[in-house]
């Protein structure tokens, strides 16, 4: 492995040294568009096998994934193919160019071969370097794509995807370019007019930049370089926010679309950027590094990004290929060698090569403009997701993630391997997403697009990161259902509450919270009450416990589920998936006021959770519509839902207006929190 990755950097080290460097500005920074577009960003054929799978072979609907195919050099078996199903009239015969399909339009796979061919044909240290068969092929690829003029029901293949590929394939061939060639692929790329917001606006920048590179247009390159750089703040609007974590489509956690999109391609700019008069400031390339530092790289654990924070493309693949694409940005970050680079240099190494297991980021972080939490220790990982009025939870946009409705009420997603999620999706219940309490009204799972639909209509949301605690609180008003579900992350355990668990609308006919669902994987160990053992009701699988900490029962199941594919992604089109899933929960009666309190338990084997189940080393001080607050050693944890004065334990606590308080070593920390929207008096 040390052999191949050493030849790896000096295959980098001989592409960014070995060539003159032209004279102009805008020569040098076309240079450096090439240099950098033709690189492969893996360092052996097992991590460019896995890009090249990750992307579905050019074919993923998430553009993140897709990029994977032309982020390395393709293996010969892969070219070989390619070659052999291009038709001499200039198509792929596998790919249907009328197809009408808004996510994942087909006909954008012939530009995405295309470019990976191009990469290939452009650079020096290619075995494939000025081959004549992928000469033509790129020649008669572009004549084809201008006589056939396929076109998208979806804005963003017509204005950034398709501009995007073809001006960079044109770029690293612009030297055999005819006179029509490049104005008809400029008429395309014209199309990415300046505008909108976010990551979007980044896009249409960008495409602009290539296009002033192909045509030798100054004026045009500045004014996209300063586009692109109005982006590079922290807004209150869509963008990049105060607690690092990133907007889009309104105010929601954008992590692993628009804000690992925007990571990316700003990472892309700054090294083609960097050494010219166009490069960003020193204060615009620490504000993106903060955001992959202390927001995107804090949700990817053991080379799998958090399905909690992969947006609405939870797709087969999209957990570790997000990652892959973070390693990307971060290896591109880190070649700047910035003060801290070495940082991101880990972090990509961690994902490039499995084996490397420490990453360096450890403990708590609670985004609140966002209403989401994360925490990490060396063995263990967990995130915490909600919304509130503030904020949008989730979104079925092109008739994706259309099970999602309950994805944001307090989703609890734990990870340790980081297979535990691993392409279940499909076959999900998405009534029982870990962490969440949701309900059955005999009705399928709502997917109405709209804000209004999908909104949580209390504002009594909010937490607390402080050292190595997490404290969130989350109040559900939705759909006729109600709940207070607040959690407690330490550095060995997590404690969940709920109280005040209610229905006020008579179709619901069941109530659960899910304590977690995953793959099964190996035996699952029952005790307790109910087994007549002794101690509190738990259950143990795959290293992890659970422990319900007021004796209520935990139903388990290990059955056979099974769903389609084309109710996450309709590309897939009624592709069924069916496997063995552990899932276990607590359930609610729907005619009476309910609660629960239960302990997750990482890296514990059987023995040790009945150990914990006998004698709780953690102590629930109160669990009611007013107040919601656990002990555990010398640290307190208190949410107050309604101000008042609270006996908890030796303490009396005297709130003046809801709060989340920490109290430890003689200190407390408070966090205010709006007003509760819907308790009961």
């Amino acid at each position: 492995m040390n052999g191949l990755r050493t030849a790896f950097l000096a295959a980098l080290l001989f592409l960014t040294t070995a060539r003159a460097c032209p004279a102009g500005p805008l020569d040098r920074v076309r240079q450096a568009f090439v240099d950098v577009s033709v690189m492969s960003y893996v360092p052996d054929g097992e991590a460019t096998e896995r890009f090249v799978r990750y992307s579905d072979y050019g074919r993923a609907n998430d553009v993140l994934l897709l990029q994977l195919y032309t982020s390395v050099h393709l293996p010969d078996g892969e070219v070989r193919r390619l070659l052999g199903l291009f038709d001499a009239g200039g198509f792929w015969s596998d790919i249907d160019y009328d197809d009408r399909t808004r996510g994942r339009w087909q006909p954008s796979l012939h530009l995405t071969r295309m470019y990976a061919l191009a990469k290939l044909y452009a650079d020096p240290a290619s075995a494939w370097h000025g081959d004549g068969r992928i000469g033509g092929l790129l020649h008669k690829g572009l004549a084809y794509w201008y006589a056939k003029k396929p076109s998208s029901l979806n804005w963003w293949h017509g204005e950034i995807g398709v501009p995007k590929k073809l001006a960079a394939i044109l770029l690293m061939i612009r030297g055999e370019l005819s006179g029509p060639e490049l104005e008809q692929g400029l008429r395309i790329i014209e199309r990415s007019r300046f505008g909108r917001t976010g990551q979007n606006k980044v896009w249409l920048a960008g495409n602009n930049l290539m296009r002033g590179l192909l045509t030798d247009d100054e004026a045009l390159v500045a004014e996209a370089r300063d586009q692109i750089a109005e982006e590079i703040v922290v807004t209150d609007g869509e963008g990049i926010q105060d607690d690092w974590s990133f907007h889009q489509h309104g105010p929601q956690i954008q992590f692993g679309n628009y804000g690992l999109a925007y990571a990316e391609g700003l990472s892309f700019w700054l090294r083609v950027l960097d050494g010219t008069p166009y490069m960003f400031s020193d204060a615009q390339c620490a504000v993106i590094e903060k955001l992959m530092r202390e927001g995107i790289c804090r949700s990817i654990w053991r080379g799998v990004m958090d399905p909690s924070f992969c947006g609405r493309q939870v797709f087969i693949d999209s957990g570790p290929g997000k990652a892959s694409s973070a390693a990307v940005a971060a290896e591109n970050i880190a070649a700047l060698k910035r003060p801290g680079y070495r940082v991101f240099r880990r972090f990509a190494k961690r994902i490039l090569e499995p084996e490397n297991r420490s990453d360096g980021l450890r403990g708590p972080r609670y985004y609140g403009r966002s209403d989401c939490g994360i925490y990490r220790t060396a063995t263990w990982y967990a995130s915490i997701r909600m919304h509130s009025d503030r904020t949008i939870g989730f979104e079925f946009t092109n008739r994706e993630n259309t099970l999602a409705n309950f994805s944001a009420d307090g989703a609890l997603l734990f990870m340790q391997h980081g297979r535990e999620y691993d392409n279940i999706f499909a076959h999900w219940d998405w009534r029982m997403v870990p962490g969440t309490t949701a309900y059955d009204d005999g009705a399928p799972l709502k997917c109405d697009n709209s804000v209004e639909a999908r909104k949580n209509r209390s504002g009594h949301v909010g937490g607390l990161a402080s050292g190595d605690v997490l404290c969130t609180t989350m109040e559900i008003e939705r759909d006729g259902l109600h709940a207070l579900k607040s959690a407690f992350f330490f550095g060995d355990l997590v404690v969940a509450l709920g109280a005040d668990i209610r229905s006020s609308d008579a179709r619901i006919f069941r109530i659960t919270t899910a304590l977690d669902q995953t793959h099964l994987a190996g035996p699952v160990t029952r005790g307790g009450a109910a087994e007549t053992s002794g101690g509190l009701p738990w259950v143990h699988h795959d290293g992890r416990g659970y422990v319900s900490l007021d004796g209520a029962p935990i139903a388990v199941s290990t059955e056979i589920q099974e769903g389609k594919w084309d109710l996450i992604d309709p590309f897939y089109r009624d592709r069924t998936q069916r496997g063995p899933v552990f899932k276990c929960w607590f359930g609610h009666d729907p005619a009476r006021t309910g609660g629960y309190a239960y302990a997750f338990l990482p890296c514990r084997d059987a023995k040790r959770t009945e150990r914990f189940a006998r004698n709780p080393s953690v102590r629930i001080l109160r669990n009611d519509t007013g107040c919601q607050a656990v002990e555990y050693g010398k640290t307190c944890c208190v949410v107050v839902h309604r101000a008042g004065e609270y006996r908890l334990g030796g303490r009396t606590i005297t709130a003046p207006e809801p709060a989340i308080y920490l109290l430890r070593g003689g200190r407390t920390e408070v966090r205010s929190l709006p007003p509760l929207n819907g308790a009961a008096d």
